[in-house]
């Protein structure tokens, strides 16, 4: 097994999260466009479009291996890789947004009032669809030091 003695995701782990990662912001992503700008001219007036269900079905059903990779993440990348200091906020910050998401993602699915799943919704995915600069961020920090050991070394 691979990377035992670092906090480097095996390439199974990679694929898992990078798939289910990239399959929620683009279902998430169309939804969010057309909730807002894919209304249709219905029979009684503005309508959902067919695709918004849909999207939403999609964006449930990758999210199951999504937290699977996630919780994968708690057995070994996150354990190891806070003995890295440098990377403690970058890996913390990442965290503390996918904990947002999933927090707004329970709420939205399981939240009484309609008044607090608008809000709810509109939290979700102003989070959901910055969630690829939190990650770029903490994963292009994790490149950056693994260079500056590699060189270091020669």
């Amino acid at each position: 097994m691979p990377h035992l003695k670092t906090a480097r995701l095996a390439d199974w782990q990679k694929w898992l999260l990078c798939l289910s990662g990239g399959g929620l912001w683009l279902s998430g992503t169309v939804w969010v466009l057309l909730h807002y700008f894919g209304q249709i001219e219905g029979e009684f007036g503005p309508s959902v479009h067919p695709l918004e269900p849909l999207m939403i079905k999609l964006h449930g059903l990758v999210l199951i291996p999504a937290l699977m990779g996630i919780g994968a993440m708690m057995v070994a990348h996150i354990p190891k890789g806070w003995t890295h200091r440098s990377q403690r906020l970058h890996g913390v910050s990442l965290l503390a947004v996918l904990g947002l998401l999933i927090a707004s993602g329970y709420l939205l699915y399981y939240a009484g009032g309609e008044r607090l799943r608008e809000w709810t919704s509109v939290i979700h995915w102003m989070i959901g669809l910055a969630l690829p600069v939190v990650f770029i961020w903490h994963w292009l920090h994790g490149v950056s030091l693994r260079r500056g050991k590699t060189r270091q070394a020669a």
